[in-house]
């Protein structure tokens, strides 16, 4: 096998973050994904171990905290060769934790999109390899459910199964969230779609589609829009004709649309066991079972080196940086994903002026914790910042809004008054590598608003946008600009427009007054918004993704939004979510989340 680049970056720890998880100390970030942050961590023994922690939203909800204690005391007995050890967490801290071993070598996607296809031995420990892994995972009552090519690492030693971070106890379904699915479109099995609980059959469903995109070097299902992708995971047949004929049969079995006719992982494991002695033409090396037959193969037939880079020895409080500084990053293994990555955009927001020295804390919470020199970078003048408390004292006695009217109203007032001011983003489409999270500041222009970004990917450095008016301008030499209408999600530019489509503040005003069903407790706001009502960027956004009119090609979706507005009538927090439903029970929801700040009368931003 193949050795496969660095292709995940070690980036340096921000101002908002722990210097220490538990007892691991913390050089880097390995990443960051749906549930959590994913740092890198070195215990008192110098062991290098991945640490994710849990996202707030989630640490504030009772029932995920049972399922997280629950299910992670039950992880902690998974002691299978091919999967990545849990080795320890807290699920009662104020925000939950966990530690798994820190598993170097590419991902399974990472290996076939450059090099192809996988052949001869290096398939058949693959595949044998994660049966191994799934008969250890079932043995404890614990099913995986998300089974994809991200989530197995080509480790020196072996494949290992990887991102227990959705991982369910069998009798657990009570736990699990109606209306939510979980797991990967293209990679998620039939019976997910339903309202049945998803048991082991679904682990050996997935464990067939990784042999299939292994041998082919194609997803199975192909690529598409999630909701295209469930119908066809719920009709298509898979093409396994690219399957070796001593696996053929066994795929073909554990492919079965009813998950009562696929074959146990113990079975799944006798049967590869057997077919890799058969490839080879050898007996049997280890006669104690199948599983220790295959690791002892393994050992024997698995090559793969690896150059597996130093972390920083330093401590991890020189390698702190503010939000905005050009960072150098340190390149290593794909085996960041081992907790789980998920989304890999990060986006940032540069400041105008030159000073990285001075940069103030996008993050409330951190402004409460750590010294900040926000008060030293605003850009109002004493005089207009008296008047606009003068403003405000006058507004502060007036009851919230109770109306949609009302409440758009006083949004345009206030957005008079102070039009400019700093956001963090968040968010993303669902079951996607599409979303990032965001920092920066914007102007607002009622109907418009004009934001200074960097977008920064694990492929590729960062690059600064600002969008001014319907367009994107790359700021870097010899880039053209980009009308807004002609964006895709193919181009990287695209991004810059999910966030001024979600995070702008004239797109707050847009939702609220087309809203329907608005309810308010004190100044904390919700409600929907039918898909024909959308409009402006959120519509272009939708659009795009949707490769046509949104209103058309997902005629049953909708939004809803979560709105928190300050004193002054200015949104503190939006939340976002783009709603679609894919079968009688499922929905896909894409959630966009944005906090604002330092309100001011004026940034000023311009095109290059």
């Amino acid at each position: 096998m193949q050795q496969v680049s660095a292709a995940v970056a070690l980036l340096p720890l921000t101002i908002e973050d722990p210097l220490q998880i538990g007892p691991y100390r913390l050089v880097g970030r390995l990443g960051a994904g749906g549930m959590g942050v994913v740092f890198a961590g070195i215990d008192g023994r110098g062991v290098r171990v991945a640490v994710k922690l849990i996202h707030g939203t989630y640490a504030s909800d009772p029932e995920f905290r049972a399922r997280f204690a629950r299910e992670i005391s039950i992880l902690d007995r998974v002691k299978g060769v091919c999967t990545a050890q849990i080795l320890d967490s807290d699920g009662n801290a104020a925000r939950p934790w966990l530690a798994a071993e820190y598993v170097s070598g590419p991902t399974l996607e990472d290996q076939v999109r450059t090099h192809g296809a996988l052949r001869a031995d290096e398939l058949f420990g693959l595949v044998a390899g994660l049966a191994e892994a799934l008969v250890a995972v079932h043995a404890v009552g614990v099913v995986h459910r998300d089974i994809k090519p991200s989530n197995v690492i080509l480790s020196p030693n072996g494949p290992k199964l990887v991102d227990f971070g959705i991982a369910r106890a069998l009798d657990a379904s009570v736990m699990t969230r109606t209306g939510t699915l979980v797991g990967s479109p293209g990679w998620v099995s039939p019976e997910e779609y339903s309202d049945a609980p998803a048991g082991p059959a679904a682990d050996v469903y997935g464990w067939a589609m990784l042999v299939v995109y292994a041998a082919t070097g194609a997803p199975p299902y192909g690529t598409g829009r999630p909701e295209v992708l469930a119908l066809k995971v719920l009709n298509d047949t898979v093409d396994t004709s690219m399957v070796p004929d001593l696996l053929r049969g066994l795929v073909d079995r554990a492919l079965t649309k009813t998950p009562e006719t696929r074959p146990s992982s113990n079975e799944l494991l006798d049967a590869v066991a057997e077919a890799w002695r058969t490839y080879q033409g050898t007996q049997v090396i280890d006669s104690t079972g199948a599983a220790n037959d295959v690791t002892a193969r393994l050992s024997r037939t698995w090559i793969l080196p690896i150059e597996d880079l130093s972390w920083p020895a330093v401590p991890a409080a020189t390698l702190r940086a503010p939000k905005g500084r050009r960072n150098v990053v340190v390149a290593v293994t794909a085996a960041a994903v081992a907790l789980g990555l998920g989304v890999v955009v990060a986006l940032k927001v540069l400041p105008d002026h030159v000073d990285e020295r001075k940069q103030p804390t996008d993050i409330a919470a951190a402004q409460t914790s750590r010294p900040s020199s926000t008060s030293a970078n605003r850009t109002s003048t004493p005089t207009a910042t008296a008047a606009v408390k003068v403003k405000s004292s006058t507004r502060q006695s007036l009851p919230p809004p109770s109306t949609t009217t009302e409440l758009a109203a006083a949004i345009e007032l206030a957005l008079e008054a102070t039009p400019a001011g700093r956001f963090s983003f968040e968010g993303g489409f669902t079951q996607s590598s599409a979303g990032g999270m965001a920092t920066g500041r914007f102007v607002n222009h009622l109907a418009s608003d004009d934001l200074d970004v960097k977008i920064q990917t694990n492929e590729e450095a960062g690059h600064r946008y600002v969008v001014v008016a319907d367009a994107i301008y790359p700021k870097r030499p010899g880039a053209d600009r980009s009308s807004i209408e002609r964006l895709s999600p193919a181009n990287p530019s695209w991004y810059a427009l999910m966030v001024a489509g979600t995070a702008g503040p004239s797109i707050i005003r847009e939702v609220v007054a087309n809203s329907a069903r608005m309810k308010h407790k004190g100044r904390n706001y919700s409600g929907t918004l039918a898909i024909e009502d959308t409009n402006g960027l959120l519509r272009q956004l939708l659009n795009s993704w949707s490769a046509g009119d949104v209103a058309e090609t997902s005629a049953d979706s909708y939004i809803t939004f979560k709105l928190t507005i300050d004193s002054e009538d200015r949104p503190k927090k939006f939340e976002i979510a783009w709603c679609v439903p894919v079968s009688h029970v499922e929905i896909y929801k894409s959630v966009f989340t944005t906090t604002y700040s330092n309100w001011t009368t004026s940034h000023k931003i311009t095109k290059p």
